[in-house]
């Protein structure tokens, strides 16, 4: 597993994993709300040169979020009682985007950390009933997982 730490090294970006990940999150929110490209999106977001590493890690997380992202927006319907997606908080949709991506399809990446790190991005960028609210629909995916797997074939 490659770990990212945050540093500018010879003028190129070094961040760490959940600082990436965060970076991931702008990038969905950015391409949600605005209708950006990953490319437009990403210079929105990161104004310097990227550690290869971290530029990979990114673009995987992204891209990955987008390829998958009927599948993943089927299970957040799902799972939201009472919520349409699209009258989701923009934050809280692509938190959950991110974190469900992360679950079902980044092996390397435990699901407790998913989870945490998507309550720790809504802690700085949801509302204030976002964190309780990410937490309780990916504790209930989480729990689900091997049924999902399943349903989806994923």
């Amino acid at each position: 597993m490659i770990k990212f730490y945050h540093r500018v090294s010879k003028g190129v970006l070094q961040l760490s994993r959940k600082l990436a990940r965060e970076w991931c999150f702008k990038i969905l929110f950015a391409i949600d709300a605005g209708g950006n490209t990953i490319d437009e999106a990403m210079k929105i977001t990161v104004n310097k040169p990227l550690n290869e590493d971290i530029r990979e890690f990114m673009l995987k997380e992204v891209n990955g979020v987008l390829e998958k992202k009927e599948c993943i927006d089927e299970i957040i319907d799902e799972y939201c009682v009472d919520w349409e997606l699209e009258r989701l908080n923009i934050a809280d949709r692509n938190i959950m985007r991110l974190a469900i991506y992360e679950i079902f399809f980044s092996d390397d990446i435990p699901l407790s950390v998913s989870i945490n790190e998507a309550v720790e991005i809504a802690k700085k960028y949801g509302d204030e009933k976002s964190p309780k609210f990410v937490n309780g629909v990916l504790g209930a995916i989480a729990r689900d997982r091997e049924k999902l797997r399943h349903r989806f074939s994923i």
